[in-house]
């Protein structure tokens, strides 16, 4: 299995790049997002996934692990194939495309061609759990957040709280989010728990 390729970038194209290495130019499907990226004959790794179908076999890269991971996941969803997924995350990006999914917001997903409304919840329904086990390198975009939402840690003793139980930052604003903050501390801790062990 083909895990990565290092090369100069001799052709650039929309959706894909030629990479050359060792004088065999590779022509490697990537994102408009990490081909705005890149500039010709720039040394550079790249990360692949090799498709194989039976009237083609295709190259994907990818510039961080990240993105071929969720290029992977994106993959393991009914209705969204190869290209569709390279196209989402070009819209998108691997981190805001995680925190769309992380936090069940369809709008952002459907800002990507080709994905629509019910697309977008199947992706959100598939997904979500599977991407809250891994690890990622890249942060999540907590610009998501709404600013009206936007929660002071050190004024904010509801997410002090969540935090010292071992949530991260971004889980416990998003539940802290869907609770009503009108309430006795005690009871908004409990009601954030309830909305994360969902």
């Amino acid at each position: 299995m083909l895990d990565f390729i290092k090369g100069n970038i001799s052709e650039i194209y929309e959706g894909e790049i030629v990479l050359d290495n060792n004088d065999i130019g590779y022509l490697i499907s990537i994102s408009q997002l990490d081909i705005s990226k890149l500039s010709l004959n720039e040394e550079l790794k790249i990360y692949l996934r090799l498709i194989l179908r039976e009237d083609n076999i295709s190259l994907y890269g990818f510039l961080n692990k990240d993105s071929r991971t969720l290029f992977d996941l994106l993959n393991t969803v009914s209705s969204v194939g190869p290209k569709l997924s390279m196209t989402i995350l070009g819209a998108l990006g691997s981190s805001q495309l995680r925190s769309a999914i992380l936090s069940e917001d369809a709008n952002i997903l459907t800002k990507s061609p080709g994905v629509g409304k019910k697309t977008a919840n199947r992706i959100i329904l598939e997904l979500k759990d599977k991407i809250s086990k891994k690890s990622f390198t890249e942060d999540l975009d907590l610009s998501i957040l709404d600013s009206s939402d936007t929660i002071d840690i050190n004024n904010d003793p509801a997410l002090e709280a969540l935090l010292s139980l071992g949530y991260n930052e971004y889980e416990a604003k998003i539940a802290l989010r869907n609770v009503d903050q009108n309430q006795e501390l005690s009871e908004i801790i409990r009601q954030a728990l309830k909305v994360m062990a969902k």
